[in-house]
């Protein structure tokens, strides 16, 4: 096995990261416990803490004090592979004979799966877990596996390896950059701005448009003032005019048809579309910031001009003032509640809501300032256009043929397809069912293929709309009620899961429930490989990822993925399933290789049944994502995400470094 080599000098950034660790984790004290180093690790069972601290604990007086904590993890992060496999084999070897016998293998194997949250498989229980691995590691056959064999069998995987390194570093130090020295990454900084240039530059240019554009009308209007007006006066005019500006393309991020036919075009090579949302908030932020100065000016410029007057004068006594403030108050409300917090929340119904007084917004603006017409016409006239076609299209019952309660918290919707409904993998839409709420509309991605005659939709009980459709799932299944449920569909819209079909190469990534718009894709996949599908493709070959947390929050897609496995004989697709919630550090070494034995001589996963294998832990993206660059190495790999903001941050550095186009499906 290649040995790992020390870095030449733990520098002071280094040393202080890990100074820092040893005091959270001893509460200040001067040594750590067994109980500090439980809670730490985040282990339930004691005896697994014990294991831990006694490969920590070097004059055996049972705490790790700093020196041991220090030496420890450098040996364990930093050390020769020998030295790292060293510490993983003391951990299995309970009597500390030298070798590890099938009982502390078997015990070992049970507690990780407890840790983990892994139901034991009939099938596969920890004595058949252990009794594989002992067939395999066990070469001279003494009923033992010695540290050679254990070293021995490991050479072959350096993958597990390297996931216990990052699973215990992320314990050590778990909001630290330790893992940026795991992975020998250093903060590199050089040729960051270089690649944000190639691989954002039409977000960076549209945007760049907008800001200049915003500052040419500042500039033009205060250069333009008469001489007799003051300042502040000229200050609230140029912010009025950035207003109007911003005020008028503010509507054009949210006419969805729009987009969803600019992106099936040509235009779409141009226009940044996936990024419509999130231009829609940097405008709304924007100008709520110009409305505050707007007012402050103006407020300003009034008092100076009217000292004998009271400012609420300008409120009650003028049109201006008055829907001035009533524009600064709505704003606000739609502000605040479209933070990102109460979007996320099972408030969500507050930014809902609330964003329906965008109505009243514009017609106070109108009042407030006529001349916003003149600049707004266009894209209102297109946004009330929109809003009309969808009305007449939003009246059109279709019927709910299944609403089934899945594991997880997930709800599956099965409905009938509107008459004249069509749509591509991945787009999504709006859902009313007025029997959970009778106004309420809510965006979920079709995860049913175009090809079916039913529209799929699973949903996640996130917040109060959600959780009263799981409790209506829950009530139909426990009373076995057949009763009908009415629903009326808005859509389709396109995603940035549109451009899966149009790549060569591609990465489907979903977290969670992030997984439904490339449920379709894949699905799309399967019907056309297997010649059902007549839609043109040239996706070769597709890489999908799926993250959860959990073993049982695989089953609604279980099904799906196993008739994918069935009928992929051309090795379309690459599957990667990973339970995040997992532990694949040094006390789960003798279980993933157990595991790892298993599916190689051709058994089921332990966790979900399928053939693929599932991947204990988080993935290492960055070593993961610039393989398969490799792999296709000179073709372009596209890369899409559907998940969890954080995540999504992560991996947009980490293609953005190797130079693969990211794209994250919002709404």
């Amino acid at each position: 096995m290649r040995s790992s080599a020390r870095p030449p000098a733990v520098d002071a950034r280094l040393l202080e990261t890990l100074e820092r660790a040893f005091d959270v984790h001893s509460s200040g004290e001067p040594a750590i416990d067994v109980k500090r180093l439980q809670a730490a690790m985040g282990l339930r069972s004691e005896y697994l803490a014990r294991r831990m601290l006694s490969v920590f604990d070097e004059n055996g007086d049972g705490v790790v004090d700093r020196a041991e904590f220090l030496s420890g993890v450098k040996r364990l992060i930093f050390g020769t592979d020998r030295e790292k496999l060293t510490f993983a084999f003391r951990i299995h070897d309970h009597d500390g004979d030298g070798a590890i016998s099938e009982m502390e293998m078997v015990r070992m194997i049970s507690m990780s799966l407890a840790e983990s949250d892994v139901a034991e498989k009939t099938s596969q229980p920890p004595e058949r877990l252990a009794h594989a691995l002992f067939v395999a590691a066990d070469l001279n056959r003494d009923g033992k596996i010695s540290f050679e064999e254990f070293e021995t069998i490991l050479q072959k995987r350096p993958a597990l390896l390297r996931a216990m390194v990052r699973s215990e570093a992320q314990w050590i130090a778990p909001n630290e950059d330790l893992i940026s020295w795991v992975e020998g990454e250093r903060a590199e900084r050089r040729g960051r701005f270089v690649r944000l240039l190639e691989n954002r530059w039409k977000d960076l240019l549209w945007l760049s448009l907008w800001a200049a554009a915003n500052v040419g009308i500042f500039a033009a209007v205060l250069l333009g003032r008469d001489p007799w007006q003051d300042q502040t006066t000229m200050l609230g005019r140029a912010t009025g005019a950035c207003l109007s500006f911003d005020g008028a393309i503010v509507l054009v991020p949210i006419l969805r048809r729009l987009l969803t036919r600019v992106r099936a075009s040509a235009l779409g090579r141009a226009i940044p579309v996936d990024e419509a949302v999130t231009f829609h908030r940097i405008l709304g932020n924007a100008m709520f910031l110009l409305s505050l100065a707007h007012a402050v000016a103006f407020v300003a410029s009034y008092a100076r001009g009217h000292a004998s007057s009271s400012l609420s004068r300008l409120f009650t006594g003028t049109m201006r003032g008055g829907t001035g403030a009533s524009l600064l108050l709505v704003f606000a409300v739609m502000w605040i509640f479209s933070a990102g917090a109460i979007r996320r929340s099972r408030r969500f119904e507050l930014f809902y809501v609330s964003h329906f007084l965008y109505a009243p917004w514009l017609v106070l603006l109108i009042v407030h300032a006529p001349s916003f017409l003149f600049g707004a016409a266009i894209p209102l006239v297109a946004f009330l256009g929109e809003q009309g076609l969808r009305l007449s299209r939003r009246g059109k019952a279709t019927a709910v043929v299944s609403i089934e309660p899945l594991r997880s918290g997930v709800t599956r919707l099965e409905v009938r397809k509107p008459p004249g409904f069509d749509h591509q993998p991945g787009d999504y839409v709006f859902l009313r069912l007025p029997e959970i709420a009778r106004g309420e509309w809510h965006p979920f991605t079709v995860s049913s293929a175009p090809e079916n005659a039913t529209l799929s939709l699973h949903v996640r009980s996130l917040g109060n709309w959600t959780g009263a459709l799981r409790r209506a799932a829950e009530d139909r299944a426990s009373n076995h009620r057949e009763r009908s449920m009415t629903a009326y569909v808005d859509g389709p819209y396109g995603s940035p899961s549109a451009h899966i079909f149009q790549s060569r190469y591609a990465v489907l990534i979903g977290a969670g429930i992030g997984v439904t718009p490339f449920a379709s894709v894949l699905e799309s996949l399967v019907l056309r490989a297997t010649g059902v599908g007549t839609r043109p493709s040239k996706l070769e070959r597709a890489h999908f990822f799926w993250l959860n947390r959990d073993q049982y929050s695989f089953e609604w897609f279980r099904d799906l993925l196993a008739e994918l496995e069935n009928v992929d004989s051309g090795a379309l697709l690459d599957i990667h399933l990973c339970m995040t919630g997992a532990r694949p550090g040094a006390s789960a070494i003798g279980l993933e290789l157990s595991r790892d034995v298993l599916h190689a001589s051709g058994r089921s996963d332990l966790i979900t049944g399928l053939r693929t294998h599932t991947h204990l832990g988080h993935p290492d993206f960055e070593t993961l994502l610039s393989d398969i660059k490799q792999q296709h190495a000179p073709g372009r790999v596209d890369v899409f995400f559907c998940g969890p903001p954080g995540l999504a941050r992560k991996l947009a550095k980490i293609c953005e470094r190797l130079e693969m186009p990211f794209r994250e499906e919002r709404f």
